[in-house]
């Protein structure tokens, strides 16, 4: 039977690699000032640290326009008024808050690497980072864990339901997924995503997309028309492309065993031409709805992981 301190150093062992604690995610609030997101103009009913499109008395200068009826007269622009001989009015860009939605991908096949840590590690490490940006902003944060089932989060700028959303999550990747029922869980999960998520928002769907087939895609599709939407695609280098080697390959989920022999030629190109298909239909989906994609591999240092992040959200 193992001690205590034996027990302590395997749980110590895994930490970063098969699962991500509290405190790691907590730790990741230093490295939020590295990311630079990107400031866009969005539409909330709230006030809040972000810029609207909606003119109004605010904190920030817009433009001068001629006078209206109604308008309000402190608001005039006597400089352009002067200058033009016409009576004009300052126009306001009113700062409004901006919610920011989480869908974080917790299915069986996240937990998986053959270098670096797992996907579903990745994942978590973003989302943390991701959240503590937007705490950091003053808007709020929520989110979907999706692991076969679902756990739902209502935005929030409360310390404390993010800790609880962080908690939920670092469980979660302990955990054992819950196996889907059907490629359409997906396509389920997303749909739930856009029902919940107010027009205006900024969301981040974190996955690996194996299984996201056209119907799941155009539930993405429809949330990107009315909120900002950015994919974070996490995969493994062996996802992407087969070991240069001719001999055997075992995998296991810790139950059952695969043994794959990498010598055959045929077997080989099929896998590349659907990896290469998989990854072409996300970057055609990404591209024609102009919805930024940003790629991150399970083997990515953390200043690697932060740079493709700064890059893909400026």
């Amino acid at each position: 039977m193992a001690t205590v301190a034996e027990r302590n150093r395997s749980e110590r062992s895994g930490e970063g690699i098969v699962f991500r604690s509290l405190q790691a995610m907590l730790s990741l609030q230093g490295q939020v000032r590295t990311l630079r997101l990107a400031k866009k103009h969005i539409r909330s009913r709230h006030a809040g640290l972000h810029r609207s499109v909606h003119k109004g008395r605010g904190m920030d200068f817009a433009e001068s326009r001629m006078y209206q009826p109604g308008d309000d007269i402190r608001s005039i622009d006597w400089r352009v008024t002067a200058r033009s001989g016409r009576v004009h009015t300052k126009v306001f860009e009113e700062e409004r808050e901006k919610p920011v939605l989480l869908w974080v991908d917790l299915r069986p096949s996240m937990f998986f690497a053959t270098r670096g840590r797992f996907k579903s590690v990745v994942a978590a490490d973003v989302a943390s980072l991701l959240l503590w940006k937007t705490l950091d902003d003053g808007d709020r944060i929520g989110g979907l864990l999706q692991n076969g089932e679902h756990v739902e989060f209502k935005p929030s700028r409360s310390r404390s339901a993010a800790l609880h959303f962080l908690r939920e999550l670092s469980d979660m990747t302990r955990g054992k997924p819950v196996v889907e029922r059907s490629r359409s869980d997906l396509q389920a999960s997303w749909t739930r995503l856009r029902r919940v998520t107010q027009p205006g928002s900024q969301v981040f769907v974190l996955s690996d997309f194996r299984q996201a087939n056209p119907a799941a895609l155009r539930q993405l599709a429809m949330i990107a028309e009315h909120s900002q939407l950015t994919l974070v695609a996490i995969h493994d280098p062996f996802e992407e492309k087969l070991p240069a080697t001719s001999g055997s390959l075992r995998l296991t989920d810790g139950k059952r065993n695969l043994l794959l022999n990498l010598g055959l030629r045929l077997w080989r190109d099929r896998y590349a031409k659907r990896v290469e298909q998989t990854a072409k239909t996300l970057q055609d989906f990404s591209r024609s709805h102009r919805i930024p994609l940003v790629q991150l591999s399970t083997a990515d240092s953390d200043n690697e992981r932060l740079l493709k992040l700064s890059r893909g959200l400026r």
